[in-house]
């Protein structure tokens, strides 16, 4: 029996992350893209904003008000929001409705930690406990049964990927240190003074240290994985390319635990998932760039007893779009693998 099409709807579709979702969900065999919203584009076509989607002519970005029946009508709801604003809308949508948030503001179960790593307060703290992480990975089961699902953000979901089967085997143990390098695509659409051309090209440089936003994501989700607190420290750093996420994560080994050892650990977690590849050679942000591939691999430094364990997504596709698509995919009882390819293009 053909499976039915799912009527699908983005609100917030006119960012980055909406035009990659748009993209993938070109190809998708099941999701029916009806609805696009986007305030600041009403009225505009989605093929002048963004050309490379000329096939989707007949779609037109709308504000929420104007096609909200629609929305309310859709079997799935992507959401690309700004953080403080999903909040606001999506818990006015039906509760059969699968809705999947790309942003942030449902990440967190703690309502008290949004002041602190997102400076202001949780506009409905109410609504928390009602959504699932959507790590797919790590939280499978979750996923296939929760209608409102979280979507992680890139630097998490390379970080979360790469260490948690180490610590939760007691391969690795906290305190942990992370150096992470994006794309400046992870700065979103909008233009600011410190994304200009001149301003990142050859240039190299961190920022937020030890207050990035992404920091209280990794630590629970590691927490909630492993049932042990896990203390970061997190440096992320922008670098001049359009996409990628790269990191560099550094823990001192438990007992006599070995290079093979640790290899051999994520080898076997990730035997049987669909997009994480665990390798023993080098590799970047090149060989998964436009996929919704994962890539990790590890060293030992034998004279410190520290593991360094590196990852690589593309931020756009497994960071954001891609994985929300992969979430979908799970919660409606489809191939997690469909609208998606583990296979980047190069160079």
């Amino acid at each position: 029996m053909k499976s039915p099409r799912l009527k699908t709807a983005i609100i917030g579709a006119s960012g980055y992350t909406g035009a990659e979702l748009i993209r993938l969900l070109d190809s998708h065999p099941h999701f029916d893209l009806q609805t696009i919203t986007a305030h600041s584009q009403a009225g505009k076509k989605l093929c002048d904003l963004y050309p490379h989607l000329g096939t989707k002519k007949n779609l037109v970005f709308s504000s929420y008000d104007e096609v909200k029946d629609e929305i309310l009508a859709a079997d799935v709801v992507f959401c690309g929001l700004p953080h403080g604003q999903s909040g606001e809308v999506l818990p006015g949508l039906r509760p059969e409705q699968l809705v999947i948030d790309i942003g942030s503001d449902f990440r967190l179960k703690d309502s008290s930690l949004y002041p602190q790593w997102y400076d202001r307060e949780h506009v409905a703290p109410a609504e928390l406990s009602k959504w699932c992480y959507g790590l797919p990975e790590l939280f499978h089961s979750q996923i296939a049964s929760s209608k409102r699902i979280a979507n992680p953000g890139c630097y998490a979901t390379a970080t979360i990927l790469a260490v948690a089967p180490l610590l939760k085997a007691g391969l690795i143990c906290a305190p942990l240190v992370v150096n992470a390098a994006s794309g400046t695509s992870g700065a979103g659409r909008e233009p600011s003074p410190s994304m200009h051309f001149s301003h990142v090209y050859e240039d190299f440089r961190a920022y937020k240290v030890t207050r990035h936003q992404h920091t209280p994501e990794i630590e629970q989700a590691l927490r909630d994985f492993t049932g042990k607190d896990i203390v970061l420290t997190f440096v992320p750093h922008l670098i001049p390319m359009s996409r990628g996420i790269f990191i560099s994560a550094a823990a001192q080994t438990s007992g006599t635990a070995t290079q093979a050892d640790c290899l051999d650990c994520l080898r076997n977690f990730y035997a049987q998932t669909t997009f994480v590849s665990v390798v023993d050679y080098g590799f970047g942000t090149k060989e998964v760039r436009g996929s919704n591939q994962v890539l990790i691999g590890c060293t030992l430094d034998k004279r410190s007893n520290t593991l360094i364990i590196n990852s690589a997504i593309d931020n756009l596709v497994k960071g954001a779009s891609g994985q929300a698509i992969q979430n979908a995919n799970i919660a409606t009882g489809l191939g997690e693998h469909l609208g998606l390819s583990s296979i980047g293009f190069y160079p």
